[in-house]
């Protein structure tokens, strides 16, 4: 597993972790412990830099810079 610890635009802090693979999780710390917020699938990197690069940038796409959710996020906490 690799793992990058960053602060968003948004002003949270997040570690996203890749498993060498296609797998990511995108977390937030909570209570002490590393939470899942996202988790998706990419099949097209096989080195942690341009991975990570890849992930940055969904983050910049997806992560709304005010409030740190996603639109997938807020749909489901509006229910």
């Amino acid at each position: 597993m690799f793992f990058l610890e960053l602060d968003h635009l948004d002003g949270n802090h997040y570690r996203i972790s890749w498993n060498g693979s296609a797998t990511y999780n995108l977390q937030i710390p909570v209570g002490g412990q590393w939470v899942d917020i996202e988790c998706f699938t990419c099949y097209e990197y096989d080195n942690p830099n341009d991975a990570f690069d890849f992930v940055m940038d969904w983050m910049i796409e997806n992560i709304d810079s005010v409030d740190g959710y996603s639109q997938d996020i807020k749909e489901v906490y509006a229910v």
